[in-house]
Parts: C-alpha cells; structure tokens; sequence
C-alpha cells in the first residue's frame, strides 16, 4: 500500500532550504501544505489559506509568522513554532512532495507560474535580500542568467537550484499523485484570471465553507494592491527582515517578465529545454494554467 502513496525518500539541502526537519516533524490530520517553487504565488495562496480558515478578511499578524516556512534554514525557529500552533496549521514549503512527509488526511497545495516569470522574479528577489545567498545566480548579465536558468540540470538543492529543471523536478512530483483526493495544483495565472473562482475552490478543497459574503471579502482583501497594502502593516525592522525593502517582496505581480529583456531566439530555447523536461500536455499547463489566455506572449517571443 506504501508504494501507492507519496513518501519522503530524498533531503533536498541548499542554500537556504534543508528538509531534514520533516523527517521528525509531526502531521495533524487537518494541516495544510502549501508547497511552491520559489515565487509563484507562495504567499499569495498563504493569505487566502489563511483568510479562510479563519473565515476572515485580514490577518492579524505577517504570514511568515502565521504560516512559518518549515524548511527553511534562516527560520530555524519555524518547526518550535508550528507545534505550539494551536488551531489549524498552514504550512509553507519550497520542496517537491519527495521531500516533505505525507499524511493521508493532511490537504496539500502546490501553485506553479510560467517559469520565465519566475525567473525574473527571483532576480529581482535576489537583489533585494540582505545576504548574498542567490547573487552568485543573478550576474548583471541578463543572457548568462537565462541561459543558467534554462541549461543547468537539476542537485541535491532542490528548488534552491532556481533552474528550469528545479521547478519542473517540483511540478512533475506533486503532478504525479494530482489524482489523489487531498493533492491539488493550481496556478498563478488563474488566480489572476479568476480570484474569485480559485477562491471558492480553495474554500471547498479545505472544507473551510465560507458564506458568500466572506469570500467575496477575501477576494477585495488579496488582491494584489490590498496584499501590499496589508504588507506595510507588518513591516519587518532592522535585523529581522532579510529584505533590504519588505514592499519591494511584492514588486509586480505582472505576467510576461521577459519582455523587452528577451529576444526570439532566447524564448525558443527555454521552450526546446522545457520540451526535454516534461510531456507538451503538461508544459503547457505550467506555462499557462487550465484556462489562462496566451495573449501575455508577444509575437515572435
């Protein structure tokens, strides 16, 4: 029966992420995992989790305190805090599902974005943190980070990698087992599309069972301006904050990043890699979610 279900059978260690902590932490039958490549709407789909849990339109403190990232090695305080947790837990990962444990009765969420935004996103995010922990993957040359991005294969780092192959390595896991009833993927582009809608179904999947009223108040309260609007409560001072600007987290929430950065030939490239990594059906799907329009891509890109 073991062999139908996910397991925990790989550690992914890297440069900010260690998933060691899952092998000794334990799971409530109502927990939720939300896990995600790096910046494809991991806080974002916290709040609404949140939000929803406790059937509210505003949080009472930031989400990395309320939803603590487990595996993260600058937060080695977050598995101490996830078990005084009372209430409902909601729990933030970066690792793909062979590297967190599995609890048939805990809810799973994994959000993916088109890997090119998300590229341009982690530099950006790089470039904003105090450390130098992803400097070394973000040079000032734009064509050597793409082509690292797009070429490197995948380590033992997992999603730190941010590659190409590391977030597909992450989609591919998590895809895998989409057929079970507590596994759900969503997208970012739909959450752009249709907030509303992602919402209610989110509200379904965790049987939260909010009114209508309340759901139409959490879809005003996330999006993107009320997030950063909410963020400027909760700013992080001094040492605390990892971030040289806590605003500039939520910089653009904008699709099509590479444009004007990006020519043709680049574009065509990261399609070619991404046909080696993953079937045409699912590329698709992770550049552009179930009903996301393709209008973002110019022509020729």
């Amino acid at each position: 029966m073991d062999g139908d279900l996910p397991r925990k059978v790989r550690n992914y260690d890297g440069v900010v992420s260690d998933t060691r902590v899952w092998d000794d932490f334990e799971l409530r039958p109502d927990d939720v995992v939300i896990s995600t490549p790096p910046k494809c709407g991991t806080t974002w789909t916290q709040t609404i989790a949140l939000m929803l849990i406790r059937q509210l339109d505003r949080l009472d403190d930031s989400v990395w305190k309320l939803s603590p990232w487990i595996d993260c090695k600058f937060r080695p305080e977050s598995p101490e805090l996830l078990e005084e947790a009372t209430g409902r837990r909601c729990i933030k990962s970066h690792a793909p599902f062979d590297g967190i444990k599995f609890n048939v009765d805990a809810t799973y969420i994994a959000v993916y974005r088109h890997p090119v935004d998300v590229h341009f996103s982690l530099q950006n995010h790089a470039q904003n943190m105090k450390e130098d922990w992803l400097d070394f993957m973000y040079s000032g040359d734009t064509a050597a980070n793409f082509e690292r991005f797009t070429d490197h294969p995948t380590t033992v780092a997992g999603t730190d990698d941010t590659t190409l192959a590391s977030i597909v390595e992450h989609f591919v896991s998590f895809r895998r087992w989409r057929d079970l009833p507590n596994v759900h993927l969503f997208h970012y582009a739909d959450l752009k599309r249709d907030l509303h809608g992602q919402i209610c179904r989110l509200d379904s999947l965790l049987s939260t069972h909010c009114s209508p009223a309340v759901l139409d108040k959490i879809t005003s309260a996330t999006t993107f301006q009320s997030m950063k609007n909410a963020a400027a409560k909760h700013i992080r001072k001094g040492e605390e904050s990892p971030f040289k600007d806590e605003l500039s987290f939520f910089k653009s929430a904008r699709s099509g990043k590479w444009q004007g950065r990006l020519n043709s030939s680049q574009m065509e490239s990261f399609r070619r890699r991404l046909a080696t990594l993953v079937e045409p059906d699912d590329a698709e799907w992770l550049c552009w979610g179930a009903e996301a329009l393709r209008a973002d891509e110019p022509a020729g890109a």
